[in-house]
């Protein structure tokens, strides 16, 4: 007769390969515990780098098993024990999270032997057996077998039964041994980050009092569907899983903003409500809590639920042992029944399009039930208050009972995403949208007060009569001001007038603010002057580059019209064509050279930030500028310059122009076909150098210093290409390093060179010179990027500041 056989590879199908990742083959192991009315589960790591003699013992304090309920239960693979009656536990009546009865195949995921050792409850075992049970299945030898049938009798599985010591307390104990693979310190991280983040934090549970003044939607939301005797359930990590510091109090700090949403069934209503964090009251006075209200778009099948989510703005200010951290655990996560439920909130998982809307639209998709006023916020100001995903930190609590609609995925990652999801995700999208206009509301004020401020800094900045006296005159005033301010807000501080000194505070930073602005104009009009003196000097060199071009085309034009008039090719045509292949190209270049240069030194980038210019590469820009030179005379010019030596910040125009304005004298006294190098290094005490030799007549090192006089010119001949010198290159080159403290001479060359001068650019304060990026006075709106490895939150400014326009 025939009948149906199960191939042992079935364990590997539903164990090994059908859960995705080892931390939810874990969670499944756990919530065998939950579901047996367990308060304490254990998760203990050993030698988990060493397959052979590592394990994973997970242990609790739950309702246990006898051999019966073991042999029905947890050897009946798909069993129905979970199905009947309620469906719920004997002493809590959790509900129950498993209902497939293929979970305990989890174990097969992560080992190759389990050892189960489990003492039941005597008041809850209805059957009141007094024995315990002590099991042992070994997964390789049942995978050697073809078939279950095969395994009886077989040491594969072991199962004893031995009398139950009445000392001790009821619970399982499950050994993993011989694990499937070794534990890297990569991976054992990455399961220590999933395993912490399996229950909801309790910051988000239960905040304290002293993070948020007003009252909030819910105390406590339900996370699980249980009686009142229930005592909630812990997971304790140990060994290799212990779990470090917890940091949860510090995202609570930093948050700005808790949302809350109330899914109910009651009245079919779902009800949103925005509250502003003690932080943000002591930041922002016009900051509100407000309620908002809407139907349930499925009052027949929900899901409902409740939910708590923390919003930060700004980077938060976290230290460098909580960046790791807060990239982990941002996102707004899922938990059912108290367990998380994966992929959703983790990194690169964007279930509701908080980062795609962030990337591409910025626009409210979800608010029509609301019917807002269309002017009552600007879409300016919506658009800025968009954050990404990462700016989030909140869970969704569901319970089965109240979320039936929603179906698990068979690997326990996600759930089905039917009609059922999709309500879900739009009830949770739309609480963020409704905080994004809420907080764009709230800082509305703050926002016109800085545009009318910076618009009138603008007309300061325009005007074109203002002289450097009134601008003097003006400093003076604002910074008086701002002292009487500051001396204000100290008073009140004393007197406990806390919101008064704020405001007084922020009106004197404003001050200062708007002085710093004023100086600017003062600080770079010097600079100023030295590029464009700069590149009126380049300019003579130019006229001159300019005139043989025109010669140039003169040559041209003739070939051509004696082409075109005759209309014959001479025996030589192939001369001609040559000549004027070479003639055009010498067109092109001669106006390339000048117009890249004029480029590199008038955009406005060169002149408006300074920034820690590498010497290697800026001076092969100024060598581009004299290169027809260099080949007329056949000179050779060496760069020796370390390809990372850098010196303080600079302004890039000026950079250039010291290089065009040394390269042009160093090109004229070098002679035909003689050399040129440029060197650089960096001495012990942090001073960094730059020499620049060249051949030909050595001058006085005695009478040197005339030669950074204006007006005195290291030649009286005129250069059929860089002209006549105007002795104004060296004094101003002079002029524009001293504003960095550096200093300019020439010394004494090495053996191979005639004359060379050197520049010497001063320690910075001791501190190691890199690519930092230093803003520009005139450019006051830049600002220093985020560190690297912390999650920025959108383009919030830190700490509330949230003004960019």
């Amino acid at each position: 007769m025939a009948k149906f056989t199960v191939d042992t590879h079935l364990f590997r199908e539903l164990g090994e390969l059908l859960v995705g990742r080892d931390s939810t083959a874990l969670v499944e192991l756990i919530k065998n515990a939950y579901d047996a009315d367990a308060t304490l589960v254990t998760v203990h790591g050993e030698n988990l780098d060493d397959p052979e003699n590592g394990k994973i013992v997970i242990s609790d304090n739950g309702a246990g098993m006898t051999p019966d309920q073991f042999e029905r239960g947890f050897l009946c693979i798909a069993s129905r024990i979970k199905e009947g009656g309620t469906r719920r536990s004997l002493r809590f009546e959790r509900r129950y999270t498993g209902a497939k009865g293929v979970g305990r195949l989890a174990a097969h995921k992560l080992a190759c032997r389990m050892q189960v050792y489990s003492i039941p409850d005597e008041q809850m075992n209805s059957q009141g057996s007094g024995e315990s049970v002590i099991a042992v299945i070994d997964w390789d030898k049942v995978e050697s077998h073809r078939t279950l049938s095969e395994l009886e009798g077989s040491d594969a599985l072991v199962v004893q039964a031995e009398p139950r010591d009445p000392e001790q307390e009821s619970g399982t104990i499950m050994e993993l041994q011989y694990l499937r693979r070794k534990w890297t310190e990569s991976e054992r991280t990455r399961l220590f980050w999933e395993v912490q983040t399996f229950q909801p934090a309790e910051a988000l549970v239960c905040p304290p009092s002293g993070a948020v003044s007003l009252p909030l939607l819910f105390d406590t939301p339900r996370v699980s569907d249980a009686n009142s005797d229930d005592k909630g359930f812990k997971v304790a990590l140990t060994g290799d899983f212990e779990v470090g510091e917890e940091y949860w109090q510090s995202v609570l700090e930093s948050a700005f903003w808790v949302v809350e949403i109330l899914a109910s069934r009651e009245d079919g209503k779902v009800t949103y409500r925005i509250t502003p964090t003690t932080r943000c009251l002591q930041d922002n006075s016009d900051a509100h809590q407000q309620t908002y209200v809407m139907d349930h778009p499925d009052p027949e099948n929900g899901p409902f639920f409740e939910s708590r989510i923390l919003i930060r703005e700004g980077s938060g200010n976290f230290g460098t042992s909580l960046r790791g951290w807060v990239g982990r655990n941002a996102g707004i996560r899922v938990y059912m029944e108290g367990f998380r439920v994966l992929p959703y909130g983790e990194k690169g998982d964007d279930w509701l399009e908080i980062n795609a809307d962030f990337k591409r639209t910025r626009t409210f998709r979800h608010l029509d039930p609301f019917e807002f006023p269309e002017d009552e916020i600007s879409e300016k100001d919506a658009t800025y208050m968009f954050l990404r995903g990462d700016a989030y930190f909140g869970g969704v609590f569901l319970t089965a009972s109240e979320a039936p609609s929603l179906r698990m995925l068979v690997n326990r990652e996600g759930f089905i995403p039917d009609s059922g999801f999709e309500t879900l995700a739009k009830l949770v999208r739309t609480a963020t949208d409704l905080s994004v206009r809420h907080r764009a509301l709230a800082y509305r004020e703050r926002r016109l007060e800085r545009r009318a401020r910076r618009a009138a800094q603008k007309q300061l900045h325009r005007g074109p009569t203002v002289s450097r006296l009134q601008l003097q005159a003006t400093v003076e005033q604002t910074v008086s001001k701002a002292s009487e301010l500051a001396s204000s807000a100290r008073e009140k501080a004393q007197a406990w007038e806390f919101d008064s000194a704020q405001k007084l505070i922020e009106e004197a930073a404003a001050q200062f603010d708007d002085a710093g602005k004023i100086a600017e104009q003062l600080v770079t009009e010097p600079t100023t002057l030295r590029i464009i003196a700069s590149v009126g000097l380049q300019m003579a060199a130019f006229v001159t580059e300019i005139n043989g071009i025109l010669g140039l085309a003169n040559d041209l034009d003739k070939n051509l019209k004696r082409i075109r008039k005759t209309g014959k090719y001479y025996p030589a045509w192939g001369t001609v064509f040559s000549r004027l292949h070479t003639n055009i190209n010498r067109l092109r270049h001669g106006v390339e050279r000048p117009a890249a240069y004029l480029t590199e030194v008038t955009a406005p980038d060169g002149h408006r930030r300074r920034s820690r210019q590498k010497f290697h590469e800026r001076l092969d820009v100024a060598v581009n500028t004299v290169s027809e030179a260099l080949d007329q005379r056949k000179q050779t010019l060496g760069n020796d310059i370390p390809k990372k030596l850098q010196g303080p910040p600079m302004f890039r125009a000026e950079t250039a122009m010291v290089f065009a304005n040394l390269l042009s004298n160093a090109i004229k006294a070098a002679g035909q076909g003689g050399r040129i190098r440029v060197a650089g290094r960096e001495e012990e005490d942090g001073v960094v150098v730059l020499t620049m030799e060249n051949t030909g007549e050595a001058i006085d090192l005695k009478k040197s210093e005339e030669w950074f006089r204006p007006f005195m010119s290291t030649t009286i001949e005129v250069d059929p290409v860089l002209g006549q010198g105007m002795g104004m290159g060296l004094a101003i080159t002079r002029d524009m390093l001293g504003e960095y403290g550096a200093a300019i001479a020439f010394v004494e060359p090495s053996a191979e060179f005639a004359t060379a001068i050197e520049i010497r650019f001063p320690p910075q304060d001791g501190e190691e010179w890199a690519d930092e990026q230093v803003p520009d006075p005139v450019s006051s709106s830049a600002k220093e990027p985020p560190p690297a490895d912390l999650p920025s939150v959108a383009e919030t400014p830190p700490d509330g500041e949230l003004e960019s326009d």
